[in-house]
């Protein structure tokens, strides 16, 4: 394990760039950062990656040492509150860790995702979905990320246990263009979709589950 995240979960707190101590909570724990890093690390087509949420960093070093020794390897984080509410202390951790190759976007998913979208489509190998865990937003999250995922890539999303997202997981597994490919624990706590083909469902497509 990489040493500043051993650090991390260790000492269960964190310095920010104002050189206030935070506790840690809100994190992923051990077993969801290794389902992120052991899905990249799997796939070495992986090389460019989206984040929708950073917080205090954990997901985000996670799927960055996982992408470390890859030529091309970019990662792109949307958080909003990065500076503000997290004293920008993710970010703080990946330049801890040596990490260079990622973007920070401080704005929220909602206008981010869509300006993005707007330099092409299928331009991700890998998302990860954890942001403002209403089920409109997830569902407008995951809405862009399977534009912006290319086919073979993989859309990972977290808190599954939360009703609204459990809500947003069941419709969206039943996309013709995605299959289960991994899930953590009973309940579903992080769930790794594999995007198998284009969405392609026509105008009037529809599951009477919904």
């Amino acid at each position: 394990m990489d040493e500043v995240i051993r650090r991390i979960y260790e000492t269960r707190s964190v310095v920010g760039r104002s050189g206030e101590t935070h506790y840690l909570h809100s994190e992923v724990d051990h077993e969801e950062g290794a389902l992120l890093f052991n899905t990249i690390r799997d796939d070495i087509s992986i090389v460019k990656t989206l984040e929708v949420g950073c917080a205090f960093g954990l997901s985000s070093l996670h799927i960055c040492k996982a992408l470390q020794s890859r030529t091309r390897a970019s990662h792109t984080i949307i958080d909003p509150f990065q500076t503000t509410q997290w004293d920008g202390v993710g970010v703080k951790h990946l330049e801890e860790a040596g990490i260079r190759f990622f973007n920070l976007v401080e704005v929220k998913s909602e206008f981010a995702l869509p300006r993005i979208l707007e330099q092409g489509e299928g331009r991700f190998d890998f998302i990860f979905i954890d942001g403002w865990h209403t089920f409109d937003h997830t569902l407008l999250d995951c809405f862009y990320a399977t534009r912006l995922l290319r086919v073979g890539g993989y859309l990972a999303i977290d808190d599954v246990i939360f009703p609204a997202v459990r809500r947003v997981v069941d419709f969206v597994l039943n996309y013709p263009c995605y299959e289960l490919f991994r899930s953590l624990g009973t309940d579903l706590r992080m769930v790794v979709l594999k995007k198998i083909s284009e969405d392609r469902r026509n105008w009037d497509w529809h599951d009477d589950k919904f």
